[in-house]
């Protein structure tokens, strides 16, 4: 095995599917066997901190990515790499559109605000990009639409763990499934489960056959046999 660590997206990863939120128990146990080799792993999601650790908290994980990139958590720490914006402002314009629903999240999201499509996902994204320009980063993670300042991503909050932990990227193996996901797997050794978005897949080094929970175990599998974090 060469890699020494694991950051995995949650929802649609570890997930049944991408249109649930219930846990694959095949992604726990992969996860779970992963520990146990002594491999570091944390979780990187678009949920709100709050979210997160607590979902870290009974998978025995320490370190977390929120807010798409925008806080990492780690032993104990807190690490806020986003800047502060006017949040009510932001809410306004884009539920002025009328495509979308706000998320119950916000109330405990600091930075990356997000928005429940309730019709085209596509329309909304549109439409939300253009009223407010190019200051914020709008994109859809196939659970909610997402609004965060630009110049942070999920690939900013790997790099911070990277350099906490010591280890290059290409040593950090990466499993996701959604545009949103896009910028880590780059930056680390990239695995796409079976059914994530085609920016996913263009983004990671390889693609599994397996959809969401079961890909991710087949990715780990991948992980212990020696294949990633190969070059």
């Amino acid at each position: 095995m060469k890699c020494k660590a694991l950051v995995a997206d949650i929802d649609g990863t570890l997930t049944l599917s991408r249109d649930t939120y219930e846990l694959s128990l095949e992604a726990l146990a992969a996860l779970r066997r992963l520990r146990n080799l002594g491999v570091r792993v944390a979780l990187a999601t678009a949920n709100g901190l709050d979210y997160a650790l607590s979902i870290a908290r009974y998978l025995g994980v320490n370190a977390v990515i929120a807010e798409n990139g925008c806080i990492v958590a780690l032993e104990g720490e807190i690490h806020e790499l986003c800047v502060a914006f006017p949040r009510q402002e932001v809410v306004d314009v884009v539920l002025s559109t009328g495509l979308v629903r706000e998320s119950e999240q916000n109330r405990c999201r600091k930075y990356d605000l997000a928005f429940y499509p309730v019709a085209d996902p596509a329309a909304a994204l549109s439409a939300i990009r253009s009223r407010l320009g190019n200051s914020y980063r709008v994109e859809y993670s196939g659970y909610a639409i997402h609004v965060r300042p630009q110049g942070v991503d999920k690939g900013t909050g790997l790099a911070f763990l990277c350099r906490a932990w010591g280890l290059p990227c290409s040593l950090v193996a990466v499993v996701g499934d959604s545009e949103v996901d896009a910028p880590m797997l780059r930056l680390g050794w990239g695995i796409a489960v079976g059914n994530a978005d085609e920016e996913a897949k263009n983004a990671a080094r390889i693609t599994v056959e397996g959809p969401s929970g079961l890909g991710f175990a087949e990715a780990v599998d991948i992980i212990i046999d020696g294949i990633a974090c190969s070059d």
